[in-house]
């Protein structure tokens, strides 16, 4: 089995030969529809992934964390621009190379090649599950699934039955992730609280994944390991 340990060490062997660029909280990194100059692979810090309309509103899609590489879909050659808007959501550090010389890489080293399909298909999981929690009906459900989906995409165990999610998260960000307004977030969030499936401290939130499973109305973890999922923070 291609274990989360072994892609992490065949992605940092290739990274740390390249020079690094940082960009503080709030700085573009990519424009929606730019044609990027390099491929950038994640050092440190959480960049947001975001459609920005022609109307100004601000639509989240995701985030990519430690190791990720932005813009995935041109790195791969699947868009000529950068599909979404990328924000350094936090304060963030990237390794820098050729786009001709990541995918020289990818072609000609099988463990990378393995240990980016990995990583990919972790991303695709997790993303089906993000769906999966969009598709709820009621509120109270839908935040459920959606801390199901984080705990899987970018949690850590702390202990057992007890994740941390390795992305800050205002109540705002929250509401634009599962598509309910802020007011309906903050009243969902208090009742998960109040039944100790969750804490919030500094905007990071862990959670009960005991008392989470027990609210959900199918497995938690029908078979998926977190860290065949999360990414090491």
């Amino acid at each position: 089995m291609y274990c989360e340990e072994t892609t992490v060490n065949e992605l940092k062997s290739f990274y740390r030969k390249y020079p690094t660029i940082k960009f503080a909280k709030g700085e573009v990194i990519f424009q929606q529809n730019e044609v990027p100059a390099h491929v950038y692979a994640i050092k440190s810090g959480v960049v947001k992934v975001s459609n920005l309309s022609a109307d100004g509103v601000d639509q989240l899609i995701s985030f990519e964390i430690i190791d990720d590489i932005v813009p995935i879909c041109w790195a791969f050659s699947k868009t000529t621009k950068a599909l979404f808007y990328y924000q350094a959501y936090t304060d963030c550090e990237f390794y820098i190379m050729s786009k001709e010389v990541f995918e020289a890489h990818m072609a000609n080293n099988v463990g990378f090649a393995n240990a980016m399909l990995s990583r990919q298909v972790s991303s695709y999981v997790g993303n089906m599950l993000q769906v999966d929690a969009l598709e709820k009906t009621r509120a109270y459900t839908k935040l459920l699934y959606t801390f199901r989906y984080l705990c899987l995409r970018y949690g850590r165990d702390i202990r057992r039955d007890l994740v941390k999610i390795y992305v800050p998260l205002t109540q705002q960000e929250i509401a634009n992730t599962t598509g309910l307004t802020r007011e309906t977030t903050t009243l969902e969030l208090k009742k998960l609280r109040e039944q100790k499936i969750l804490s919030v401290r500094r905007k990071y939130y862990t959670v009960d994944t005991s008392k989470l499973n027990a609210q959900i109305d199918d497995e938690y973890d029908p078979g998926i390991d977190v860290s065949m999922l999360t990414k090491v923070v």
